[in-house]
């Protein structure tokens, strides 16, 4: 009878589970682990830090669609490292399953080296967390992982892996690895409030529908367009809900949100929440009638009460739905394109969307405005392109400027406003789509939480285009000036003109800097041409106006929330 070390059997398992890749800062106890997953034909990314690598394994698999990148942690700090990933994971809700390392269970208490227990520091992250305490457990553990991360509302799962564990030798004929499953349980909603909620949708006025990012996992892409196109009800997304419905579908409302929200008699809440982004929903009318559709039954009635509150999974409810409405929209949708509100909101979003532009125009001047540095970057990439926006004023101003036309094409800060994110995220959006361009538009303070990462990138033959927004600081030079403009340093400021391109060049990469918005393109193209991981530096005005929806200027401290 052959005998099977601890490690191994994590890899074997992982391979079962559908794992493609693992990634990872290497060391102790988990060497062996990452190469033993090697063997098995999961591919090992060697980061350069834990919180990196968490992110993008969580982005990984956001854009793949479903958990195909687990990290793997050294002990102790670099188990601790992973809390901001998690985080992320966790309020993003996305799927995770983070495997930590950690000193021999038979020493605890002893003071071995790198010591901690990180369940109790990531329960509060977590769906699950919990100690592997032998080898033969090994399997149902990482097993249960992956079902509780991916199914109903997605989330991190934490698993500590005791060194005594992963090196312990057992009789392979007592090990059973999981059979792997492609899928988790859809339920459908309850018949009688989709009846009601039908109801309220072909009675409505002034329907809207919000379309946020927890779609990404039920895939209901065809579902959305037939609903939005038979009632011709106007739709709005979340940040990250953008893509599912192409941005440039004529009844996106994205550039007249405001005014969409406010008239709106009814609104259809599909996979996103009512949080800040959406202001608690305080944007809504007093009397508007809700109808959400959730997953997760808690998320059911939070900070606005619905009328029609239906917990379910996103494509079945929604092919429930259309079910009840077959045979009672015809000639809604020529009726709905005709009417005060959608002809209304379509005249509010030229509006909007005419501001912009002539905003565009009348900044051609140097130091660029973030703006004008987006404006040509839209300009050039094709519509499959996964676009990464991680700041302050250029994560504002990219919602305003940069389109989506695929599902699950555009990631950003994320649901915590978490910066830093840019440069992982990139890199686990590649991974996932590597056949598709990929483009991180980050800012000069976010770019520098992983601006090491560039050399992962370099190192593992990842082709991501890194722009970074320079603009000599966190807002430019607005916090500086609000809060404390006479001060002698520059402490909510960077040194003027850093040359953050230079860092790339030390890793073999392709690099540029730029003051021109007419070299942006040029710029770009010789970055994809050259087959690398690349960063191109561009110079922006620190003092840049940011323009509200229709051109007006207001502080960038509202960028979030235009």
């Amino acid at each position: 009878m052959a005998d099977i070390a601890g490690y191994s059997i994590v890899a074997k398992s992982l391979k079962r589970l559908g794992v493609t890749h693992v990634c990872s800062v290497p060391g102790g106890p988990v060497l062996e682990t990452i190469a033993a997953c090697g063997e098995e034909g999961i591919r090992p990314i060697g980061m350069r830090n834990e919180q990196a690598a968490v992110m993008m394994a969580a982005a990984q698999n956001y854009s793949a669609g479903k958990l195909v990148c687990v990290p793997i942690l050294a002990s102790g700090p670099g188990v601790s490292n992973a809390a901001t990933g998690m985080l992320v994971a966790k309020d993003n809700c996305w799927p995770l399953l983070v495997l930590g390392g950690r000193s021999a269970l038979n020493t605890r208490g002893l003071g071995p080296f790198q010591e901690l227990d990180g369940v109790p520091v990531f329960r509060p992250l977590s769906k699950w967390a919990e100690t592997v305490d032998r080898p033969t457990r090994i399997p149902d553990f990482l097993a249960r992982g992956v079902l509780t991360a991916t199914s109903g509302r997605p989330g991190p799962v934490f698993l500590d892996l005791p060194q005594d564990v992963l090196l312990s030798q057992t009789d392979e004929e007592r090990i059973t690895l999981p059979h792997p499953y492609d899928g988790v349980a859809r339920p459908a909603g309850d018949p009688e409030l989709i009846k009601e909620a039908a109801e309220l949708l072909l009675n409505a006025e002034s329907p809207l529908m919000i379309v946020g990012k927890g779609v990404r996992w039920s895939e209901p892409f065809s579902e959305l367009r037939e609903l939005t196109e038979t009632l011709g009800m106007p739709f709005l997304t979340s940040p990250m809900g953008r893509g599912f419905i192409p941005d440039d579908h004529p009844l996106c409302m994205g550039a007249a949100r405001s005014m969409a929200q406010r008239g709106a008699d009814v609104v259809l809440l599909v996979g996103t929440r009512l949080n800040w982004t959406f202001r608690l929903g305080t944007e809504l009318g007093p009397d508007t009638k809700i109808i959400q559709i959730d997953i997760d039954p808690t998320e059911i009635g939070l900070n606005r009460q619905p009328t029609v509150g239906i917990v379910g999974d996103v494509k079945p409810v929604l092919q429930q739905l259309l079910g009840e409405l077959q045979g009672h929209t015809s000639g809604m949708a020529e009726r709905a394109a005709e009417s005060p509100w959608v002809t209304g909101l379509q005249e509010k979003r030229t509006e909007n969307e005419s501001g912009l532009e002539n905003f565009y125009i009348q900044a051609d001047q140097l130091p660029m405005t973030p703006h004008r540095m987006l404006k040509e970057i839209k300009d050039f990439i094709p519509r499959d392109t996964t676009v990464v926006v991680d700041g302050n004023i250029i994560l504002g101003a990219g919602r305003q400027v940069i389109p989506s036309y695929e599902p699950a094409t555009r990631l950003n800060s994320g649901s915590n406003g978490c910066m830093g994110v840019g440069v992982p995220f990139a890199l686990g959006a590649k991974l996932a789509r590597p056949d598709k361009p990929v483009v991180g538009i980050i800012g000069d303070c976010a770019f520098g939480f992983s601006a090491m990462e560039m050399e992962t990138a370099l190192r593992h033959n990842i082709p991501v285009v890194y722009l970074i927004a320079n603009n000599d600081g966190i807002s430019g030079a607005t916090i500086q000036d609000a809060n404390m403009p006479d001060h002698p340093e520059r402490v909510m400021m960077y040194t003027e003109d850093i040359h953050y391109e230079r860092i790339i060049t030390a890793f073999g990469g392709h690099a540029e800097y730029v003051e021109r918005p007419e070299d942006i393109q040029p710029a770009m193209q010789r970055a994809f041409d050259s087959g690398k991981a690349a960063c191109i530096n561009v110079k922006l005005d620190p003092r840049a106006p940011f323009p509200g929806p229709g051109g007006q200027m207001r502080p960038h401290r509202a960028t979030l929330s235009y």
